[in-house]
């Protein structure tokens, strides 16, 4: 029994934050579709994915002690590892995140789902209960007024290679992940297939649809850009956007 004592009682702990690099994602649309989920096929799905995003994320790239956290709530995806004063690893442990992040993004990808969100360095703490840090504020108030199409925002320094690498940056400024750099052969036609069908599905809302084109224009701009694909590149034509939309 906790005796209540007002402001007499003092925290015993002393926790504090520290340095890290923390990625916040969403999936769009997750919540109508939580709300509707009366056959319970999307909470079986969303599981399945957030058993992926653990497995992504504890494949032992790391030491047990430089593992990265992971908190999942509904549908919020939560990653963060820290980084040590003057710390050799950091640009290692970015690009590590980095990549757990795209092959988290491009696995709901091949089941027809989009996501948002952002990927922050600054200052976090975390425990079995509790999230916390000016770093998971800026992360969220990115992802919800920010970065507004299915992409997910940059605010970290990144050394030159793994910048040119990595990110890309859009016609609003915006520095964003690329995610399809770690696709696997043949996502191509899987992801050219889903964003189809997503327009297809959603052509009535504008609202979606924006959203929708924005991924459309990113895949056309990747995936038809390197010589190392001329033989088997994969390109949503305007006709078939068109097609899509009647």
């Amino acid at each position: 029994m906790v005796i209540r004592t007002g402001l007499a009682r003092k925290p015993w702990t002393n926790y504090k934050t520290s340095n890290h690099i923390i990625a916040y994602l969403d999936i769009l649309g997750a919540k109508d579709m939580i709300c509707n989920d009366n056959n319970f096929d999307f909470l079986n799905h969303l599981n399945m994915f957030m058993e992926d995003a653990i497995e992504e994320s504890g494949g032992g790239i790391f030491p047990k002690e430089e593992e990265i956290y992971i908190k999942i709530f509904s549908d919020n995806i939560l990653l963060a590892i820290e980084l040590k004063e003057n710390d050799e690893q950091k640009d290692n442990k970015i690009a590590t995140l980095f990549n757990t992040v795209a092959n988290i993004y491009n696995e709901i990808l091949r089941y027809g789902y989009l996501i948002r969100g952002a990927i922050v360095e600054g200052e976090f703490f975390h425990n079995d209960i509790i999230v916390y840090g000016k770093s998971l504020v800026e992360a969220v108030q990115l992802e919800e007024n920010v970065a507004k199409y299915p992409r997910i925002l940059v605010k970290t320094e990144v050394n030159t290679p793994n910048n040119l690498y990595y990110l890309m940056k859009d016609n609003d400024g915006e520095v964003f992940l690329n995610v399809f750099h770690l696709c696997n052969i043949f996502d191509d036609v899987a992801f050219k297939i889903n964003l189809l069908e997503l327009l297809k599905k959603h052509k009535n809302n504008e609202k979606i649809k924006e959203k929708i084109m924005w991924m459309i224009n990113y895949f056309n701009s990747w995936f038809t850009k390197y010589e190392y694909r001329i033989m088997n590149q994969q390109k949503i034509t305007d006709e078939e956007i068109q097609e899509a939309l009647l």
